[in-house]
C-alpha cells in the first residue's frame, strides 16, 4: 500500500513530537482514519534537521498569516487567498458537504484556473457547454457533472451551512443552526448575540 498523505495537525502537535525539518517520521495507519504521523525515528537523524517555524507569510499569496489566541491553527488572513478558494470549493462539493459527484479535487483546480468558477456559488451557474471546454471533459462526464449540481439543491439546511466551511461550525453545529434559524436567510441576519444564546447542549 502507498500512502500518499498523513496527518500532522497543527504547530503545537509538531513541537510535542519534536519532529523537524529532513526528519524521517513514522507514519501509522489505524483503522479507516487518515494515517497519523507518530514522531521521528531519532537514529537516522544526521545533525542536519531543523526546527519548524510556521511561516509569518501565506506561501500562496504572501498574506500575514495569524494564530488566534486561544486556538491551535495558524490562518492565512486573506480570504481571496487562492488556496483558500480552492479548499472551500473542494470542501463544499465533498461528500460530507453537498456531495457533488464528478467534482473532485482537478476539477476544482481546472475550473478555478480557466475562470468558470471563483466561489461556491458559480457551481449553479455552470453549463454542459462551458464543462466540455475544459480538457479531458467527455459529453458524458459533464451532463453527470451537472446533474449532481441539480441535485445538490435539495440538500437539507444543515448540509448546506456545513458545506460553506464557516470556522468553528462542524455537522453538529450546522445542525443547531439549520433547526433554530430555518433558513440561510435568517441565519445571515442574525445578530452575534442570537448566535450565542443557542443551546448547544455541550
Amino acid at each position: 500500500m502507498t500512502i500518499k498523505q498523513a496527518a500532522l495537525h497543527n504547530e503545537d502537535d509538531i513541537r510535542r513530537k519534536d519532529i523537524r525539518i529532513g526528519d524521517t517520521v513514522i507514519v501509522q495507519r489505524a483503522g479507516e482514519v487518515i494515517p497519523q504521523v507518530v514522531g521521528p525515528v531519532i537514529s537516522k537523524r544526521s545533525g542536519q534537521e531543523k526546527l519548524f517555524t510556521m511561516p509569518s507569510r501565506c506561501p500562496v499569496c504572501g498574506a500575514k498569516v495569524i494564530r488566534p489566541k486561544g486556538e491551535v491553527m495558524s490562518y492565512c488572513t486573506n480570504v481571496a487567498c487562492p488556496a483558500q478558494i480552492q479548499e472551500r470549493l473542494a470542501h463544499f462539493v465533498s461528500r460530507g458537504g453537498m456531495d457533488i459527484r464528478g467534482i473532485g479535487e482537478k476539477l476544482c483546480t481546472a475550473l478555478l484556473k480557466v475562470g468558470l468558477v471563483k466561489n461556491v456559488a458559480d457551481l449553479y451557474d455552470l453549463t454542459n457547454r462551458q464543462l466540455l471546454t475544459l480538457e479531458r471533459m467527455a459529453e458524458k462526464s459533464a451532463a453527470n457533472i451537472i446533474d449532481s449540481i441539480n441535485k445538490s439543491k435539495d440538500r437539507p439546511l444543515s448540509r448546506v451551512i456545513f458545506a460553506l466551511g464557516i470556522l468553528h461550525i462542524g455537522e453538529e453545529m450546522a445542525g443547531l443552526l439549520a433547526n433554530h434559524f430555518g433558513s440561510i436567510d435568517k441565519l445571515s441576519d442574525a445578530s452575534g448575540e442570537e448566535l450565542l444564546s443557542i443551546p448547544t447542549g455541550g
